[in-house]
């Protein structure tokens, strides 16, 4: 057999996997075909993952686009065998991850984890356990250099994770591990009008929003704008804002301005600033997802905490959510800042880790985990 031969059986076996019914492949030079892109949209359209953002073809080519910080994303869809239908399609990216060793303040340190992070937290295709399996296998084959399998953000209630805990999570190739245990994430519901929204609050309450508005835009002679910022000519403005709100050390830590025109040019950039008498007071930073706003970052002129500034942008951006028929605006980990606390829900979601089997990641899952369990001991105790 030829040279060239034996290295193309030997790309194929990497490149793909399968069994009898399923075949994975690399797609990542295929992004382009409008076949493959329009199913993929199709399996966008009825994931039900809160982080489907991630998944869509749209922030796949940002991320390439922005890949000089980053390794590139890679595509791998999941055909079945005798009919070649996609029923899956896997964006993912490589990373690293960290288990952290820290309470507080106090951090003893970290041991870094390489890991397959599969975007959206989920795979675009059915959640049934011999699929996955096929998928977790074909994936830890594919990047031997990689500790773990990735799921950033999945939900303690999702079809996925029970399938991890029952039949997936006993499989001899990995064992999950979930990493800094399950964390309350907060969303506000968006009724189908401002008026609605408002409905459900106590009159005093109301009151209270109108008047902190009023006392913002009399602070400012009269004038307080919103300004909805999502095309790349809006950026130059949204950057002095940023200037003016936060230090260069916080600035540092956020988004590019590679990255800002980047995602404004994919049409996923979804921001908001009020200027109070011509002068930026507020920012919010977030990213679009059909009809759900992913809000990162509050940001207000601290001279003006008295005046409420944070809960007053965030009351403005929830009309003009509603006026565009928007649903949900989801807040991630942690308890936020400004929120509407009467009006949200909490849902539980945790970074799952699906670790390759091996005495080096067996002992730091067991290190870890103990370590975070008597962290929560003591801050009970504490408490």
């Amino acid at each position: 057999m030829c040279i060239k031969k034996r290295l193309r059986r030997m790309w194929d076996r990497l490149a793909t996997m399968s069994n009898d019914t399923y075949l994975i492949e690399d797609a990542t030079d295929r992004t382009g075909d409008r076949a493959l892109l329009a199913r993929w949209r199709e399996l966008l359209a009825e994931s039900e993952s809160h982080d489907r953002v991630y998944q869509s073809p749209e922030y796949f080519d940002y991320l390439r686009s922005t890949a000089t910080r980053h390794r590139p994303p890679q595509l791998f869809t999941v055909l079945e065998r005798a009919s070649r239908t996609v029923v899956g399609v896997v964006p993912l990216v490589l990373r690293h991850h960290g288990f952290e060793f820290s309470a507080g303040r106090l951090r003893l340190g970290s041991l870094p984890a390489f890991s397959v992070v599969l975007l959206g937290s989920a795979p675009l295709m059915p959640a049934r356990p011999e699929l996955l399996n096929l998928l977790f296998e074909f994936l830890l084959e594919q990047f031997p250099k990689c500790h773990a399998i990735s799921l950033t953000s999945l939900p303690s209630d999702s079809k996925l994770w029970r399938n991890i805990s029952d039949a997936i999570g006993n499989a001899g190739g990995y064992r999950k591990h979930l990493l800094n245990n399950w964390r309350d994430c907060h969303q506000i519901p968006l009724p189908a009008n401002f008026e609605a929204f408002m409905a459900q609050f106590a009159s005093k309450r109301r009151y209270n929003l109108k008047r902190q508005q009023r006392q913002l835009r009399d602070h400012g002679g009269g004038q307080l704008d919103l300004h909805r910022i999502e095309r790349p000519e809006q950026l130059p403005s949204m950057r002095e804002a940023l200037a003016r709100l936060i230090t260069p050390e916080h600035r540092a830590q956020l988004w590019t301005v590679e990255e800002m025109q980047g995602l404004a040019q994919h049409g996923m950039l979804l921001c908001y600033q009020i200027d109070c008498g011509g002068r930026p007071c507020a920012l919010m930073l977030g990213l679009r997802s059909s009809d759900t706003l992913h809000l990162f970052n509050i940001f207000h002129d601290s001279t003006l905490d008295h005046l409420s500034v944070g809960t007053t942008i965030l009351h403005m951006a929830i009309e003009d959510l509603c006026g565009h028929r928007f649903t949900c605006i989801d807040l991630g980990y942690g308890t936020p800042a400004h929120s509407y606390q009467s009006s949200n829900v909490t849902v539980q979601r945790g970074h799952v880790l699906l670790m390759r089997t091996g005495l080096r990641n067996r002992l730091v899952c067991a290190l870890h985990g103990s370590f975070v369990a008597a962290t929560a001991v003591a801050r009970r105790h504490i408490k």
